[in-house]
Protein backbone atom coordinates (compact mmCIF):
# COMPACT_ATOMS: atom_id res chain seq x y z
CA UNK A 1 0.00 0.00 0.00
CA UNK A 2 3.09 2.29 -0.72
CA UNK A 3 1.29 3.41 -3.99
CA UNK A 4 -1.79 2.89 -6.24
CA UNK A 5 -2.48 -0.45 -6.80
CA UNK A 6 -4.32 -2.19 -9.83
CA UNK A 7 -5.62 -5.07 -9.11
CA UNK A 8 -5.63 -7.24 -11.92
CA UNK A 9 -1.67 -5.76 -12.87
CA UNK A 10 -0.44 -6.80 -9.02
CA UNK A 11 0.49 -10.33 -8.04
CA UNK A 12 -1.89 -10.96 -4.85
CA UNK A 13 -2.54 -14.22 -2.94
CA UNK A 14 -5.56 -15.91 -4.42
CA UNK A 15 -7.45 -14.97 -0.93
CA UNK A 16 -7.11 -11.40 -1.18
CA UNK A 17 -8.03 -11.38 -5.39
CA UNK A 18 -11.11 -13.18 -4.07
CA UNK A 19 -12.04 -10.41 -1.95
CA UNK A 20 -10.90 -7.56 -4.03
CA UNK A 21 -12.98 -8.86 -6.73
CA UNK A 22 -16.01 -10.16 -4.67
CA UNK A 23 -16.20 -5.92 -3.56
CA UNK A 24 -15.63 -5.58 -7.37
CA UNK A 25 -12.34 -3.77 -6.74
CA UNK A 26 -10.49 -2.59 -9.55
CA UNK A 27 -7.87 -0.22 -8.10
CA UNK A 28 -7.22 0.84 -4.69
CA UNK A 29 -5.72 4.46 -3.57
CA UNK A 30 -3.85 4.50 -0.31
CA UNK A 31 -4.45 7.77 1.90
CA UNK A 32 -2.10 8.58 3.75
CA UNK A 33 -1.19 10.81 5.82
CA UNK A 34 2.76 12.32 7.06
CA UNK A 35 3.50 8.32 5.75
CA UNK A 36 0.98 6.93 7.63
CA UNK A 37 -1.53 4.58 5.76
CA UNK A 38 -4.96 5.74 7.41
CA UNK A 39 -7.31 4.19 5.01
CA UNK A 40 -7.32 3.86 1.11
CA UNK A 41 -9.99 4.65 -1.52
CA UNK A 42 -11.50 1.25 -3.59
CA UNK A 43 -12.41 2.21 -7.11
CA UNK A 44 -14.52 -0.53 -9.12
CA UNK A 45 -13.95 -0.83 -13.19
CA UNK A 46 -14.75 2.26 -15.69
CA UNK A 47 -17.99 2.03 -16.95
CA UNK A 48 -16.49 2.26 -20.36
CA UNK A 49 -14.26 -0.56 -19.75
CA UNK A 50 -10.92 1.26 -20.27
CA UNK A 51 -8.15 0.84 -17.99
CA UNK A 52 -7.29 3.64 -15.84
CA UNK A 53 -4.69 6.21 -17.67
CA UNK A 54 -1.99 8.05 -16.12
CA UNK A 55 -3.75 11.40 -16.21
CA UNK A 56 -6.69 9.81 -13.87
CA UNK A 57 -4.09 8.33 -11.73
CA UNK A 58 -2.77 11.64 -11.06
CA UNK A 59 -6.21 13.18 -10.28
CA UNK A 60 -6.97 10.04 -7.31
CA UNK A 61 -3.33 10.62 -6.19
CA UNK A 62 -4.57 14.03 -5.86
CA UNK A 63 -8.41 13.10 -3.97
CA UNK A 64 -6.33 10.59 -1.94
CA UNK A 65 -4.12 13.22 -0.39
CA UNK A 66 -7.11 15.90 0.18
CA UNK A 67 -8.90 13.19 1.81
CA UNK A 68 -6.04 12.93 3.94
CA UNK A 69 -6.47 16.50 5.00
CA UNK A 70 -10.04 16.34 5.98
CA UNK A 71 -9.66 13.61 7.93
CA UNK A 72 -7.07 15.08 9.99
CA UNK A 73 -9.14 17.96 9.76
CA UNK A 74 -12.33 16.55 11.45
CA UNK A 75 -10.27 14.41 14.31
CA UNK A 76 -8.21 17.79 15.18
CA UNK A 77 -12.28 19.14 15.18
CA UNK A 78 -13.62 16.36 17.39
CA UNK A 79 -10.22 16.55 20.05
CA UNK A 80 -10.70 20.67 19.77
CA UNK A 81 -13.99 19.66 21.46
CA UNK A 82 -13.17 16.97 23.90
CA UNK A 83 -10.11 19.27 25.61
CA UNK A 84 -12.86 22.33 25.31
CA UNK A 85 -15.71 19.76 27.66
CA UNK A 86 -12.48 18.71 29.77
CA UNK A 87 -11.29 22.18 29.63
CA UNK A 88 -14.97 23.42 31.40
CA UNK A 89 -15.19 20.37 33.51
CA UNK A 90 -11.85 21.33 35.02
CA UNK A 91 -12.68 24.81 35.73
CA UNK A 92 -16.06 23.78 37.74
CA UNK A 93 -13.36 22.08 39.73
CA UNK A 94 -11.96 24.98 40.96
CA UNK A 95 -13.75 27.56 43.62
CA UNK A 96 -16.03 29.52 41.23
CA UNK A 97 -16.06 31.86 44.42
CA UNK A 98 -13.93 32.20 47.03
CA UNK A 99 -15.59 31.70 50.67
CA UNK A 100 -14.25 34.99 53.02
CA UNK A 101 -13.88 35.50 56.81
CA UNK A 102 -14.14 38.33 59.04
CA UNK A 103 -10.99 39.61 58.99
CA UNK A 104 -9.72 38.22 55.97
CA UNK A 105 -9.57 38.61 52.12
CA UNK A 106 -8.44 35.93 50.10
CA UNK A 107 -8.55 36.06 46.22
CA UNK A 108 -7.17 32.92 43.54
CA UNK A 109 -6.38 32.80 40.06
CA UNK A 110 -5.46 29.74 37.10
CA UNK A 111 -3.60 30.24 34.15
CA UNK A 112 -3.27 26.74 32.57
CA UNK A 113 -0.41 26.55 30.22
CA UNK A 114 -2.49 24.57 27.68
CA UNK A 115 -5.99 23.63 27.35
CA UNK A 116 -6.39 21.39 30.82
CA UNK A 117 -3.52 22.09 33.36
CA UNK A 118 -2.14 20.26 36.40
CA UNK A 119 -2.31 22.98 38.24
CA UNK A 120 -4.80 22.84 41.06
CA UNK A 121 -6.30 25.28 44.03
CA UNK A 122 -8.86 25.84 46.43
CA UNK A 123 -10.58 28.20 49.20
CA UNK A 124 -13.01 26.38 51.13
CA UNK A 125 -14.74 27.00 54.69
CA UNK A 126 -14.55 24.00 57.23
CA UNK A 127 -16.65 25.95 60.06
CA UNK A 128 -17.56 29.72 60.65
CA UNK A 129 -13.87 30.25 61.74
CA UNK A 130 -11.65 28.13 59.62
CA UNK A 131 -10.68 28.11 56.29
CA UNK A 132 -8.63 25.80 54.44
CA UNK A 133 -6.15 26.92 51.92
CA UNK A 134 -4.92 24.43 48.96
CA UNK A 135 -2.38 24.77 45.86
CA UNK A 136 -0.81 21.86 44.37
CA UNK A 137 0.94 20.99 40.93
CA UNK A 138 1.28 17.95 39.03
CA UNK A 139 4.07 16.95 37.42
CA UNK A 140 3.87 17.01 34.07
CA UNK A 141 0.90 19.03 31.64
CA UNK A 142 -2.23 17.97 29.57
CA UNK A 143 -5.10 16.03 29.89
CA UNK A 144 -2.53 13.34 32.22
CA UNK A 145 -2.06 15.69 34.56
CA UNK A 146 -5.70 17.29 34.25
CA UNK A 147 -6.65 13.91 35.68
CA UNK A 148 -4.28 13.40 38.43
CA UNK A 149 -5.40 16.61 39.62
CA UNK A 150 -9.20 15.54 39.99
CA UNK A 151 -7.77 12.78 41.72
CA UNK A 152 -6.33 14.82 44.31
CA UNK A 153 -9.05 17.24 44.26
CA UNK A 154 -12.03 15.05 45.13
CA UNK A 155 -9.23 12.91 47.66
CA UNK A 156 -8.70 16.71 49.30
CA UNK A 157 -12.45 17.29 49.73
CA UNK A 158 -13.17 13.30 50.82
CA UNK A 159 -10.78 13.76 53.66
CA UNK A 160 -10.40 17.57 54.63
CA UNK A 161 -12.42 18.38 58.19
CA UNK A 162 -11.36 21.30 60.36
CA UNK A 163 -10.69 18.14 62.86
CA UNK A 164 -7.64 16.84 61.00
CA UNK A 165 -4.32 18.61 61.14
CA UNK A 166 -2.90 19.56 58.25
CA UNK A 167 0.38 16.83 58.64
CA UNK A 168 -2.34 14.42 58.88
CA UNK A 169 -4.43 14.95 55.86
CA UNK A 170 -0.95 15.26 54.21
CA UNK A 171 -0.16 11.74 55.34
CA UNK A 172 -3.88 10.12 54.47
CA UNK A 173 -3.53 12.14 50.73
CA UNK A 174 0.00 10.93 50.02
CA UNK A 175 -1.57 7.05 50.72
CA UNK A 176 -3.85 7.57 48.38
CA UNK A 177 -1.88 9.27 45.21
CA UNK A 178 0.77 6.91 45.60
CA UNK A 179 -1.50 3.93 45.47
CA UNK A 180 -2.88 5.82 41.80
CA UNK A 181 0.21 7.32 40.05
CA UNK A 182 2.71 5.41 37.94
CA UNK A 183 5.75 5.13 38.37
CA UNK A 184 7.88 9.05 38.30
CA UNK A 185 4.15 10.67 38.64
CA UNK A 186 4.36 13.25 41.83
CA UNK A 187 2.13 16.23 42.88
CA UNK A 188 3.70 19.31 45.10
CA UNK A 189 0.98 20.32 47.44
CA UNK A 190 0.63 23.04 50.15
CA UNK A 191 -2.27 22.30 52.43
CA UNK A 192 -2.85 25.59 55.34
CA UNK A 193 -5.78 25.54 58.12
CA UNK A 194 -6.72 29.41 58.51
CA UNK A 195 -8.25 29.88 62.03
CA UNK A 196 -9.40 33.13 62.51
CA UNK A 197 -10.75 33.04 66.19
CA UNK A 198 -6.72 31.75 66.84
CA UNK A 199 -5.50 34.69 64.65
CA UNK A 200 -3.18 31.48 62.96
CA UNK A 201 -2.35 29.62 60.02
CA UNK A 202 -1.31 25.71 60.36
CA UNK A 203 0.21 24.27 57.48
CA UNK A 204 2.27 21.24 55.85
CA UNK A 205 4.15 21.60 52.96
CA UNK A 206 4.28 18.50 51.01
CA UNK A 207 7.03 19.57 48.61
CA UNK A 208 5.71 23.06 47.29
CA UNK A 209 7.35 25.88 46.12
CA UNK A 210 7.20 27.46 49.90
CA UNK A 211 4.45 30.67 50.05
CA UNK A 212 5.34 33.61 51.33
CA UNK A 213 4.31 35.58 54.59
CA UNK A 214 5.01 39.17 54.40
CA UNK A 215 4.54 40.58 57.33
CA UNK A 216 3.68 44.46 57.59
CA UNK A 217 6.87 45.58 58.26
CA UNK A 218 8.19 43.72 55.35
CA UNK A 219 9.43 40.76 56.76
CA UNK A 220 9.53 37.42 54.98
CA UNK A 221 9.01 34.30 56.19
CA UNK A 222 8.94 30.93 53.69
CA UNK A 223 6.18 28.22 54.88
CA UNK A 224 8.61 25.81 54.29
CA UNK A 225 7.41 22.49 57.38
CA UNK A 226 6.23 19.29 56.17
CA UNK A 227 8.13 16.45 54.21
CA UNK A 228 8.23 14.71 50.78
CA UNK A 229 6.13 15.57 47.41
CA UNK A 230 2.85 12.86 47.03
CA UNK A 231 3.24 10.05 45.36
CA UNK A 232 6.38 8.94 46.04
CA UNK A 233 6.81 7.04 49.30
CA UNK A 234 3.79 5.91 50.03
CA UNK A 235 4.36 5.41 54.17
CA UNK A 236 5.85 9.24 54.22
CA UNK A 237 5.08 11.43 57.26
CA UNK A 238 5.15 14.72 57.51
CA UNK A 239 5.20 18.51 59.98
CA UNK A 240 3.81 21.16 59.89
CA UNK A 241 4.31 24.51 60.90
CA UNK A 242 2.33 27.02 62.35
CA UNK A 243 2.60 31.38 62.23
CA UNK A 244 0.70 33.97 63.77
CA UNK A 245 -1.09 36.40 61.40
CA UNK A 246 -1.95 39.90 62.37
CA UNK A 247 -3.39 43.21 60.79
CA UNK A 248 -1.27 43.99 57.76
CA UNK A 249 0.15 40.17 56.66
CA UNK A 250 -0.03 39.03 53.46
CA UNK A 251 0.30 35.65 52.48
CA UNK A 252 0.78 34.20 49.08
CA UNK A 253 0.39 31.10 47.46
CA UNK A 254 2.41 29.99 43.99
CA UNK A 255 3.25 27.39 41.74
CA UNK A 256 6.72 27.16 39.93
CA UNK A 257 4.58 28.28 36.96
CA UNK A 258 4.83 31.81 38.02
CA UNK A 259 8.32 31.97 39.18
CA UNK A 260 9.98 29.83 36.25
CA UNK A 261 8.21 31.55 33.60
CA UNK A 262 10.90 33.43 30.83
CA UNK A 263 10.92 36.00 28.83
CA UNK A 264 11.86 36.61 25.38
CA UNK A 265 15.41 36.72 26.47
CA UNK A 266 15.46 33.46 28.80
CA UNK A 267 15.30 35.08 32.13
CA UNK A 268 13.07 33.90 34.90
CA UNK A 269 10.32 36.26 36.63
CA UNK A 270 11.84 34.55 39.77
CA UNK A 271 11.00 34.72 43.40
CA UNK A 272 12.13 37.89 44.55
CA UNK A 273 10.84 40.06 41.79
CA UNK A 274 7.53 38.14 43.35
CA UNK A 275 8.29 39.50 46.84
CA UNK A 276 9.22 42.89 45.40
CA UNK A 277 5.33 43.09 43.65
CA UNK A 278 3.71 41.97 46.63
CA UNK A 279 5.37 44.19 49.10
CA UNK A 280 4.49 47.52 46.78
CA UNK A 281 0.82 46.34 45.92
CA UNK A 282 0.11 45.58 49.94
CA UNK A 283 -2.45 48.42 50.06
CA UNK A 284 -4.81 47.06 47.82
CA UNK A 285 -7.55 44.18 48.02
CA UNK A 286 -6.35 40.37 48.09
CA UNK A 287 -7.92 40.70 44.30
CA UNK A 288 -6.21 43.47 43.28
CA UNK A 289 -2.78 41.98 44.34
CA UNK A 290 -3.89 38.68 42.37
CA UNK A 291 -4.72 40.82 39.17
CA UNK A 292 -1.31 42.67 39.46
CA UNK A 293 0.28 39.98 40.03
CA UNK A 294 -1.24 38.15 37.28
CA UNK A 295 -0.45 40.99 34.85
CA UNK A 296 3.21 41.59 35.71
CA UNK A 297 3.93 38.04 34.82
CA UNK A 298 2.22 38.07 31.57
CA UNK A 299 3.70 41.08 30.86
CA UNK A 300 6.96 40.26 31.58
CA UNK A 301 6.36 36.71 29.79
CA UNK A 302 4.13 38.30 26.93
CA UNK A 303 2.02 36.21 27.75
CA UNK A 304 3.99 33.32 26.79
CA UNK A 305 3.48 30.67 29.79
CA UNK A 306 5.68 27.44 29.60
CA UNK A 307 3.90 25.86 32.28
CA UNK A 308 0.08 25.93 34.20
CA UNK A 309 0.61 29.54 36.22
CA UNK A 310 -1.65 29.62 39.95
CA UNK A 311 -1.80 32.30 42.91
CA UNK A 312 -3.97 32.33 46.13
CA UNK A 313 -3.40 35.82 47.62
CA UNK A 314 -4.54 36.40 51.53
CA UNK A 315 -4.81 39.81 53.24
CA UNK A 316 -4.88 40.09 57.09
CA UNK A 317 -7.34 43.19 57.71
Amino acid sequence: MDRILEVRRKDLPEEDRLKLRKVGSALIVPVKLKDELIGFISLGSKLSDQEYDAEDIGFLAAVADQTAVGIESLRLHGQEEEFEEAREIQQGLLPSTIPQIPGYDISGAWQPARVVAGDYFDVFKLSESKVALCIADVMGKGMAAALLMSNLQATVKAFASDGIAPKELCRKINRVISSNTGVGRFITFFYGLLDAEQERLVYANAGHNAPILQRRDGTVIRLEEGGAVLGIFPDGNYEQGEVELGSGDSVLLFTDGVTEVRNAAEEEFGEERLIGLLAQNREFSAAEVQKRLLESVTEFSQGNFQDDATLVVMSVQ
